[in-house]
């Protein structure tokens, strides 16, 4: 099983951050797309193409491919009104059609949220269902179009109606195409009471496409770095070979950003042999 990392935690190596990432050990990346504000969304056409075509060559000439996309997320969440939700459709869209351009084929995405992060228990639970069933499905037109798959990713929110991986694997189904698929974040899993990864790795199974790996305290998504928390790290590596997953182990957490440039990269290459190290079983 090969590794990854997130593009953003190593953006302060500038056009070299691709060459760092091989350099600690890594094959792919996490290509970040989660901010709308990023100059990136502001433009189209020809100059879109030449702008993911430089960040494109980067890669190739370090030697690192795109292993997944993370498409659009804001925080708080602004999905309420159908104008909010249509916005953040033509974001969604453009950011699937962003991840064709860098030759990836999995496209991430959180769970339309229109009635907030706590809607269980409420009357409002069968409306967000059918609010993300119609959401998710014009947004799997265009990832046929770009030959890019959906990879719903369960969320930290035990009060959210579509975010623990029953919930998703249950919407997965619903959806019921092979174009829209798992991404399994380990941290995400950790907060929910009684659940774990590798529970949730054996009762999603062949619908995990993609991972998002990083520990916390059991309670909040933290991002830890794998061993700083509350995961069993041997269990999950154990349940991914049982499933027969053979996708990238894609780190989701980084050293703290504060560090100095040395200290950092220290920190960046021991994540890399924690990762290693999991995987190896």
């Amino acid at each position: 099983m090969k590794t990854g990392m997130c593009s953003q935690y190593y953006e302060r190596w500038g056009k070299m951050r691709y060459r760092k990432l091989k350099e600690h050990g890594y094959d792919y990346v996490d290509y970040d797309l989660s901010d709308t504000d990023k100059p990136v969304y502001s433009c189209d056409g020809k100059e879109l193409e030449a702008t993911l075509r430089d960040e494109k060559k980067l890669m190739d000439e370090a030697g690192i491919e795109v292993s997944q996309v993370h498409g659009p997320w804001r925080w708080p969440p602004r999905d309420h009104t159908p104008e909010e939700r249509q916005e953040r459709m033509e974001k969604m869209k453009k950011s699937i059609r962003m991840t064709a351009l860098l030759g990836c084929k999995n496209w991430v995405v959180h769970p339309v949220m229109p009635y907030g992060t706590a809607d269980r228990g409420t009357e409002h639970v069968r409306e967000t269902w059918d609010i993300n069933i119609a959401f998710m499905g014009e947004l799997l037109k265009t990832a046929k179009e770009c030959d890019v798959t959906i990879c719903l990713e369960n969320m930290p929110m035990p009060e959210f109606s579509i975010g623990s991986p029953s919930e998703i694997l249950k919407f997965v189904k619903t959806i019921n195409d092979e174009r829209f698929k798992v991404c399994l974040d380990t941290g995400h899993v950790a907060v929910y009471e009684g659940l774990t990864p590798d529970g949730a790795m054996r009762e999603l199974g062949d619908t995990v496409r993609v991972l998002h790996v990083h520990d916390n305290n059991g309670r909040s998504d933290l991002h830890y770095m794998p061993y700083f928390g509350v995961i069993d790290w041997k269990a999950f590596a154990k349940a991914l070979k049982e499933c027969g997953f053979g996708g990238v182990f894609s780190i989701e957490t980084a050293p703290p950003q504060k560090l100095p440039d040395s200290l950092y990269e220290e920190m960046c290459l021991t994540l890399s042999k924690i990762a290693k190290e999991i995987i190896a079983g």
